[in-house]
């Protein structure tokens, strides 16, 4: 698989999504896309999209849920839902609400009240482990999120209970939605706070692919947080690591730079639209 290519498409269906809409989490979802690319399309995550509550189902948690966009695109290309479905996006009566819901076929609980995933990914994972399961849980939380103090009792947890069927991955972009996340709340040195939690700690380039591989395939011998740097916006250079744009759809001005940096014409979205 080309995965440099399928970012890019899925970032195309992305923007589509938030010009239909008028809403969505733009940036959020473009900075951590290819995490989420990587688990469900290089065959590491266990799932059957014909079957989403199967028992041999690895579980994957957003719990930076207002970048729902990115995985409502992942999970339609996966075959959970059709692709139509996506114009459907924050539209009266649809199922792809601002944040994930269980409702939709694939997501397992409602994220998006930030500070509550990892938590509820540590519930799942203890039960697994208790019921002696080999299923793994995969939860994605962002750099901001980490100022709840919810995610550090987690954490303490998951050490605790020696949870090496849980993957922590942190989507760190430095931003939140009011500016930078170091001058809201400093994290300091969040890999040295979280090695002497006991966490084997990982950091990547949160958009290497190779990176990523590298990061989620070796063999978890204790609990894994893996620190992945991102851009937010990443993909779009005139809005990426850009403060101000969270949450907030680009003007016609805007919309028209960021068109031309992806490939794509006015004319493209509003095909799509008409759908």
């Amino acid at each position: 698989m080309d995965f440099s290519q399928k970012a890019l498409d899925l970032r195309r269906t992305i923007i589509k999504m938030n010009y239909v809409s008028g809403s969505g989490h733009l940036t959020s979802a473009y900075s951590c896309l290819e995490i989420m690319m990587y688990l469900y399309f290089s065959g590491l995550l266990k799932y059957d999209a014909s079957n989403p509550l199967w028992d041999g189902r690895d579980y994957f948690i957003l719990s930076k849920g207002h970048a729902a966009m990115g995985l409502y695109a992942v999970l339609s290309k996966a075959g959970f839902f059709p692709e139509n479905e996506l114009w459907t996006f924050c539209g009266v009566g649809t199922r792809l609400g601002g944040h994930p819901s269980s409702r939709i076929p694939g997501i397992e609980t409602v994220t998006g009240s930030l500070g509550h995933g990892l938590s509820f990914s540590v519930g799942l994972a203890l039960g697994l482990k208790t019921k002696q399961r080999n299923n793994k849980v995969y939860c994605i939380t962002g750099d901001g999120e980490l100022q709840e103090g919810t995610n550090w009792e987690a954490a303490l947890s998951i050490n605790q209970f020696n949870l090496n069927n849980l993957v922590w991955i942190i989507d760190k972009n430095e931003l939140q939605l009011s500016g930078r996340t170091q001058a809201i709340m400093n994290l300091n040195d969040l890999s040295a706070q979280l090695s002497a939690i006991g966490f084997d700690v990982r950091e990547i380039n949160g958009h290497n692919f190779t990176e990523i591989a590298d990061a989620l395939n070796r063999i978890d011998e204790k609990p894994v947080v893996i620190i992945a740097n991102t851009v937010k916006g990443y993909g779009t250079p005139s809005i990426a690591g850009k403060e101000g744009w969270h949450g907030r759809k680009p003007n016609k001005d805007e919309l028209a730079v960021i068109l031309a940096e992806l490939g794509m014409t006015q004319e493209d979205l509003e095909i799509e639209k008409n759908i």
